[in-house]
This record gives C-alpha cells, structure tokens and sequence, in this order.
C-alpha cells in the first residue's frame, strides 16, 4: 500500500516554566496529512518535544479520558492506532525531517525563555 505524509504545520508551546525551558529547545504539537491509498486524512496533536542537544521526541495524538465524579485518574487514550507497524515511524521520521530543516530560524525571546519561531503566518 502507497502510503505519504506531509507536515501541515507546527504549533510551537511558549515556556510557561522554567524548568520546561532549560530542558527543551523547543516544544509543542504538530499536524500531518496522512495519505494511505485511497484514504487521506490529517492527523492532529502531535507532541513534540525539542532538545538543546537536538533530539526530538514524538508522542501519537491522544485524548484524555476521566471520570472525577467516579474516582476515576485521567488517562490517556490513543485517539488513533494503526494495524500496519510501518505507519508511525513514517510519520515519525517525516516530522523529525521537516524539525530539522528549521535549525537556522532566529529564536526569540519570552521573558527569559527562548522559543524557536517556526510556525506558519499565512492565517
């Protein structure tokens, strides 16, 4: 089965924490279109995390599921899971691509954090 997947856009997060930013270069959630034969679809929330020594760590979208009033934790429920086990490291490694072409963007500044500007401003 063909399959193709292209990075819609990224969503940088600003640092809220200090800690959140001197552990990451950047952060945030992506959304890819995914193409499987005839079937095309965008898949959105992708998390992604930045290092400062660059590496880049991908979590799957998911939603969280709880239930306060029945003592129930919140947990995280896969909003997507693919059958074919080559689908998510496609997806993985197209992000980690695009990510990487946006190493030379000019960072900028928020209070005393440093966000990497790399979303789109064509809305």
């Amino acid at each position: 089965m063909k399959m193709e997947v292209f990075v819609n856009r990224f969503y940088p997060e600003t640092f809220k924490r200090k800690a959140d930013a001197e552990k990451y270069q950047s952060k945030g959630t992506c959304e890819v279109h995914l193409q499987l034969g005839p079937i095309e679809m965008d898949l959105k929330n992708i998390t992604y995390r930045v290092s400062h020594s660059g590496s880049v760590v991908l979590k799957p979208p998911f939603r969280v599921h709880s239930d306060k009033k029945a003592g129930k934790k919140p947990k995280l429920v896969p909003s997507i899971v693919f059958k074919e086990g080559g689908v998510w490291p496609l997806i993985e490694n197209t992000i980690k691509m695009e990510l990487s072409k946006h190493k030379d963007i000019k960072t900028k500044r928020t209070k005393d954090f440093v966000q990497l500007e790399f979303w789109d401003n064509s809305l």
